[in-house]
């Protein structure tokens, strides 16, 4: 390749890594575990996974989406019966979970047969809305109520994510003894799910892609 058409590839790459940086966020992965072993055979039982994703513009932007996969039940576990939605929520626990803050107040939550562990992926978009208030994404455990297991986090969930960077970081809660559920029998004791980054961000790796094109080439350019 001569070193002119060199140099346009590279100044094409930067531009583009520039234009896509403040314009288009890059989505974050994350592997969420928890041992749900307490669960089984639990008098608040049956129960049901729920998610939720709340738009802190309250305008219905549908700049950002939650989609959820790879859920795993452990021993004795696996989903059950069918979803319920509400706002822009789709798809189910086998097949898995989009939401994307197009209403207020978007959801889906769906029975499960608690086995010996529970595990999910989730890929979420930063976008961060400009009002000041972030869309914040959340998981929790309904009871045969409807009702929220109680943990110790705010509005009784096990995990929740404000997109308020373009690096958020999941916030994960242990259940609550010492309430006991709506559903029935005494305190649910559940340890905080574990959440760990799956893939760093993805732009990253074109700025940094870019960066060592424009080494390169400024680098054939002093020994030329």
């Amino acid at each position: 390749m001569k070193l002119a058409d060199f140099s346009r590839y590279v100044v094409l790459g930067l531009a583009l890594a520039a234009w896509s940086a403040p314009n288009c966020r890059a989505s974050l992965i994350y592997n969420v575990s928890m041992n749900t072993s307490p669960l089984i055979g639990e008098a608040a039982g049956p129960f049901s996974l729920a998610f939720q994703l709340i738009d802190g513009s309250s305008a219905g932007d549908a700049n950002n989406t939650v989609i959820l996969s790879n859920f795993l039940f452990g021993v004795g576990g696996s989903a059950s019966g069918s979803p319920t939605v509400f706002g822009d929520a789709t798809g189910d626990l086998s097949s898995g979970i989009t939401l994307t803050d197009s209403s207020f107040f978007n959801a889906l939550a769906q029975s499960f047969n608690p086995g010996s562990s529970l595990s999910f992926r989730f890929q979420v978009s930063t976008n961060v809305d400009a009002g000041g208030t972030p869309d914040e994404f959340s998981f929790s455990i309904l009871d045969s109520s409807g009702a929220e297991i109680p943990t110790n986090g705010f509005v009784d969930a096990f995990l929740i994510l404000d997109i308020d960077s373009s690096n958020p970081t999941p916030q994960t809660f242990s259940s609550d003894p010492s309430r006991p559920p709506q559903g029935g029998g005494g305190g649910i004791t559940l340890d905080a799910p574990q959440a760990a980054t799956a893939i760093p961000e993805p732009g990253t790796f074109l700025l940094l892609s870019c960066g060592i094109c424009f080494g390169l080439f400024m680098r054939r350019k002093r020994t030329s």
